[in-house]
């Protein structure tokens, strides 16, 4: 998960836990991307998280946790939504949920999203045809920024961060973050990307935009598959993506380039002025 100097980040250190995590006034949460707990002491790092939750007017709680602490956090009102294999350089990491209140808690649009879903999965797990030979796969370099920001812009109308400002890209790919692309002449048809963790090596493969007309083409599966492989040279051991729900394209993608579905996460990111579901895809 990629941070910048905009975003609010708290740090505690108590004698019983220590934590960090993502104050994310956009999607109305509390992501927690590293913790500990002392002594099995369950209650003084939950009252933390919720208090600060209530300061904020927040609705949602995320804690990728390790596996001693699920049943810890269930016994305090958290739920398992997700969970990623290897996702802590070879642990599993179960997504952990805490909803503050009944609105955040219900998704109207789950069932349709399950039924589309199941129909996914019953497709074969085989990568879309490649791309013509009039596309060039290639890494994005800080020179690509200006027309990379452009192409975020003119495919997301709203998107939980800003990858149309061409500073929060150079800051991403100061910060590690891999940018393919998909060119065609001297344009830009598509472009994809990678937050890496090397600490834990995982890798979410993010920012997938395709302009309207190159879509079918298999632009989004090329730009997978070379991303998968910049992050195995790297000792990369888990892929995975937060996807929207509702995006029937996207889903089958990650089917069919070998990604397991592995949950969804409701009411999880905020966009365009609706909540959004996001199903998680992993692949090891």
């Amino acid at each position: 998960m990629l941070f910048t100097e905009n975003d609010r980040i708290i740090k505690e250190e108590r004698p019983k836990f220590t934590l960090q995590a993502h104050l994310d006034d956009t999607n109305r949460r509390i992501w927690v991307f590293h913790y500990s707990i002392k002594d099995r002491n369950y209650n003084l790092f939950v009252d933390y998280l919720f208090q600060t939750a209530l300061r904020n007017d927040f609705s949602k709680i995320i804690i990728p946790a390790h596996e001693k602490d699920v049943d810890g956090l269930a016994a305090r009102d958290f739920i398992p939504e997700a969970r990623a294999e290897v996702f802590f350089a070879g642990q599993t990491a179960y997504f952990m949920s805490r909803y503050l209140s009944d609105k955040r808690r219900l998704s109207s649009r789950f069932p349709e999203e399950e039924k589309m879903l199941r129909e996914i999965l019953q497709k074969p797990q085989v990568p879309k045809t490649k791309p013509g030979a009039q596309f060039e796969l290639r890494r994005a370099t800080r020179d690509d920024i200006r027309d990379l920001a452009h192409l975020f812009d003119r495919v997301f109308e709203t998107y939980p961060t800003p990858v149309n400002d061409p500073g929060y890209l150079k800051t991403a790919m100061d910060h590690g973050v891999i940018f393919r692309l998909a060119a065609t002449g001297d344009s830009l048809a598509g472009a994809a990307a990678a937050e890496i963790d090397r600490y834990h090596k995982n890798a979410e493969m993010t920012d997938f935009a395709t302009l309207p007309a190159y879509r079918g083409r298999g632009l989004a599966g090329a730009l997978l598959a070379a991303l998968e492989e910049d992050c195995r040279s790297m000792g990369i051991k888990c892929f995975y993506s937060l996807t929207r729900a509702t995006s029937y394209g996207m889903n089958l993608v990650f089917h069919r380039a070998g990604y397991r579905y592995r949950g969804t996460m409701l009411n999880n990111a905020h966009i365009a002025g609706n909540w959004e579901d996001l199903h998680l895809w992993v692949k090891v």
